[in-house]
Order: structure tokens, then C-alpha cells, then sequence
């Protein structure tokens, strides 16, 4: 009996114990409860601030945005209103005189894009420019490849910007216009232009004159470049910048020399070969940094850049920039080691295209919309 009562006892005191013991973990629960409670209360309070605050910046944008479409469209309208105003006024109301197939393209060409007329010569068919970067240029009624460097900014790419130092290979150099704008760039250390027109060349180095500030930058050669040495003939329209070519089929494919057959000239001209005159500059003048080659030659693209392949040369180069004309080998599969980065068709037989070697490749990574 004294040894039951003893375990009674005993069970009865654990009892107690186990009694406290669960009502001082209750307590604890009940405060890890109440601290949780506090903590998610807070969280869902700022993330109601959050949401007002970015609905603020969201009213705020679209308030702006709002403004902004509306300004735009009042100044669209107020130009189309008054474009023929200002198109007088542009042309100092002597329009006429340009001799222009087309003076609203030319119009437009110099307005959306800051580009002064300076200068006009009706009877000399000359008419000066001056881009927003100050830089000169001279042309006459025909403006198109102007209108496709400075206005469309052709010839531009990432690395222009990335390169420390670069040198230009202007190949197809025409009336400089391209050699001008590289130049332009503070890195830009050199250009060494090819233009194979004597009239298309004196041009050019009339635009150099222009220039000063520039023209020290670029090495102007009254040459073509091709994979021999040698004379040819070269197939031009006269008063046209850039309808120059080697080859014939060309003058069969292009709009321009199919309108303008009649009037086309056979000229005689010398070519180098490609490889041997690019290796001795760039070992004569100890270039070391990097290379750009443009290429722009009616035609005659691809002869030029197997030559530079096959004797080991486009592998010194980093970037190549141009136009291809004739429709042949592919040249991802030609440029071997170069990434095509811009590609854009003009018509079924001409694109542009900018080629970067692979070490100088650095996509960025896409944005992902929910």
C-alpha cells in the first residue's frame, strides 16, 4: 500500500511538472505567434507603401508620357502644316536651282539630321554641307551616298566606340565622305583610302581640303585594290558617286545602270593586289592596334577578300564593314573566326553587313517580359 501510494505520489508530481512545462511552451508559442503576427503586419504595410509608391511613379510616367506624345504630335502637325515653309526657307527659295531628281529627300536628309547647307553654286552644280559634328562636305546633285553615312549612319559599329585605337582600310574610298567620318572619331589613328575613279578621287581630295582637321588623318591612294597587280577596265557614270565597277555583269543587276546605260564611260585604271599593299602598311607604319577594313567596291568584294584570306591578312583585321553586290559564296562561311553582326538588304543582289571578330563579340543578355 506505502509503495502505491508512493507511485501515486510520484506520478502526480510529474504530473505537475509536465503541467508546467506545456503551459510554458503555450506561452512561448502564443509570443513566437504574436512576434510573427507583428513582423508579417509590418511586411504587408511596406509592401502597401512599395505598391503606392511605384503607383506614384507609374501615374507620374504616364502623366509625362502623356505630355510628351502630345507635344510630339502638336510639333508634327505644326511641320506638316508649315513644311512647305520651311522647306523654302531651306533652300532660300531657290529650290530650282538644285537640279535635284528628288529635293524633299534631300530636304529631309538635312533637317532630321542637322546638316547646314553652307554653300550653293548653281551654275557649278556644287553645293557645301556641314554636319552637326562640324564636319564638311562637298557634292552636287547627287547626295545618296551622303545621305546613307550621315543620315542612316552607315559604316558604324559597337567597337568604333570600344576600340582604345584603330586604323581604317577605306577600300572603295569614293569621295570620302566614309574616310571624313572615321576620322572623326578620336580613336581613329588612320585612314588609308583606295578610290580606283580619277574623277571620283580628285572629288575626295577636294572634301580632305575642306578638313584640315582631319585630312592629317587620311592617306588618300588613287588606286584599286584587287587579287593581281595590274591595268583593267572600270565601268562609270559620270557625275555619280559610287557607280564605279570593275565588273560588268553589275552594270547588267543595278537600277542606276540600267536607266543610266547610255551614258556609261570605259575607263582604264590600276589595281594592286589586296594582301601585298595592306601587309606593307600595316608593317611600314608599325600598326598595332586595331584594324577596321571597309569595303565598298561595286562588285569586286569578294576577290578582294579572298585575296586578303588566302595570303593570311583578314586574320590581323578586327572588323569589317561594307557592302557585298554580287550575290555569291556565303560569307558567314568565308569569314571564318568573324561573327555577322548586321546584315540589311537593299534590294535582292545588295546588303550591308559588318562582320566582328569573335574576341570582340560580347552580346548582351535579353530582358525577360512576365
Amino acid at each position: 500500500q506505502e509503495k502505491t501510494e508512493t507511485f501515486l505520489n510520484g506520478l502526480s508530481d510529474k504530473h505537475e511538472q509536465n503541467q508546467e512545462k506545456t503551459e510554458t511552451f503555450l506561452n512561448g508559442l502564443s509570443d513566437i505567434y504574436k512576434q510573427n503576427q507583428e513582423k508579417t503586419e509590418t511586411f504587408l504595410n511596406g509592401l502597401s507603401d512599395k505598391h503606392e509608391q511605384n503607383q506614384e511613379k507609374i501615374n507620374s510616367f504616364m502623366d509625362s508620357y502623356i505630355s510628351i506624345r502630345e507635344n510630339l504630335k502638336t510639333a508634327i502637325d505644326i511641320f506638316n502644316k508649315n513644311y512647305d515653309i520651311c522647306k523654302g526657307y531651306f533652300f532660300n527659295g531657290d529650290e530650282d536651282s538644285y537640279q535635284m531628281m528628288d529635293t524633299d529627300d534631300f530636304f529631309q536628309m538635312c533637317f532630321f539630321n542637322n546638316i547646314k547647307i553652307i554653300s550653293h553654286s548653281p551654275s557649278e552644280n556644287r553645293i557645301y554641307l556641314e554636319t552637326e559634328e562640324g564636319i564638311k562636305l562637298m557634292t552636287n546633285n547627287r547626295f545618296y551616298t551622303i545621305k546613307e553615312i550621315y543620315a542612316r549612319d552607315g559604316y558604324s559599329a559597337p567597337q568604333l566606340y570600344q576600340f582604345k585605337e584603330f586604323v581604317v582600310f577605306d577600300v572603295g574610298m569614293n569621295r570620302g565622305y566614309a574616310a571624313l567620318k572615321f576620322a572623326n572619331y578620336d580613336s581613329c589613328k588612320a585612314v588609308y583610302g583606295f578610290e580606283i575613279n580619277q574623277e571620283t578621287y580628285d572629288f575626295a581630295l577636294k572634301n580632305f581640303d575642306l578638313n584640315p582637321n582631319l585630312a592629317h588623318k587620311i592617306n588618300p591612294y588613287n588606286f584599286g585594290l584587287s587579287d593581281k597587280n595590274g591595268e583593267i577596265d572600270i565601268y562609270c557614270l559620270q557625275g555619280f558617286d559610287g557607280i564605279t565597277t570593275t565588273e560588268l555583269e553589275f552594270t547588267n543587276l543595278q537600277s542606276e545602270w540600267l536607266k543610266g546605260k547610255k551614258q556609261m564611260k570605259i575607263k582604264k585604271a590600276k589595281v594592286k593586289e589586296a594582301s601585298t599593299v595592306l601587309s606593307d602598311i600595316i608593317k611600314n607604319e608599325k600598326i598595332n592596334c586595331n584594324i577596321v577594313l571597309k569595303i565598298d567596291t561595286e562588285g569586286s568584294e569578294h576577290e578582294i577578300i579572298d585575296n586578303l584570306i588566302n595570303n593570311e591578312v583578314l586574320n590581323k583585321v578586327d572588323l569589317i564593314i561594307g557592302e557585298n553586290h554580287l550575290l555569291g559564296e556565303d560569307l558567314d562561311e568565308k569569314l571564318v573566326g568573324f561573327k555577322n553582326i548586321s546584315k540589311t538588304f537593299h534590294t535582292d543582289t545588295i546588303y550591308s553587313f559588318c562582320y566582328v571578330k569573335d574576341i570582340h563579340f560580347k552580346p548582351l543578355p535579353l530582358a525577360k517580359f512576365s
